[in-house]
């Protein structure tokens, strides 16, 4: 009987996947990473709504008013770059994602234009997994960190601020668990033969039988 062929997941689910890599799930920050960025949003938003109804009066007080139209110009200005430095915010937290799969935990620091980092912990190398949710605003809105820590050095690696934390958690013990038994098993598979190729002779079982 022919084996059965694992399926090919190259670049199927996330730019990077292995052939045989199972996607499981992806996060990124919680929104309240943005909340910030979204009050000062709707501040400026109404402010604009209140200039553009007392537009008449504006346009007034700028006829004939070289001083008035440089600071309106101004004005204009700074709005734009604001409008701009929001739109920045809002393209980076949608591309900064983390992956879950079955044998790794990515985790992709990118901005638009400057920053490409791409961080990759395989499942083996994980100890220990750790869930911090402390505050009153982590309790309700059900976002925390995750610190995971290393069996190859002392190093951890910590995720911060990722939304519904407690499934995110058990998606990586899961995982973590996972691979250790497939590790386990495939041990297992390679001891196997080795130990049929070289038999206990005859005589070292009937000395083990005697001494049992």
């Amino acid at each position: 009987m022919d084996p059965i062929e694992k399926p090919n997941n190259k670049d199927r689910m996330f730019k990077g996947q292995q052939r045989n890599e199972e996607f499981i799930c992806f996060f990124r920050r919680h929104w309240i990473d943005i909340l910030k960025e979204l009050m000062f949003l709707g501040i400026f938003i109404l402010v604009i709504g209140i200039l553009v109804r007392q537009i008449g009066a504006i346009k007034d007080i700028l006829r004939g008013n070289k001083e008035m139209k440089l600071l309106f110009f101004t004005v204009f200005l700074f709005a734009t770059i604001y409008m701009h430095r929001f739109f920045l915010k809002m393209l980076n937290y949608f591309v900064n994602v983390g992956v879950i799969t079955n044998s790794r935990v990515i985790d992709h620091n990118k901005t638009l234009f400057f920053i490409d980092n791409l961080d990759s912990i395989d499942m083996s190398q994980i100890q220990n997994i750790e869930k911090i949710q402390e505050g009153v605003l982590p309790s309700i809105l059900r976002y925390g960190d995750i610190k995971i820590f290393l069996t190859a050095s002392d190093a951890t690696k910590t995720l911060h601020r990722i939304p519904n934390a407690k499934f995110h958690f058990r998606c990586l013990n899961r995982a973590k668990e996972a691979r250790r038994r497939g590790l386990t098993r495939e041990r297992r598979q390679v001891n196997e033969p080795i130990i049929q190729q070289f038999p206990i002779p005859i005589e070292e079982e009937e000395k083990f039988e005697t001494n049992g």
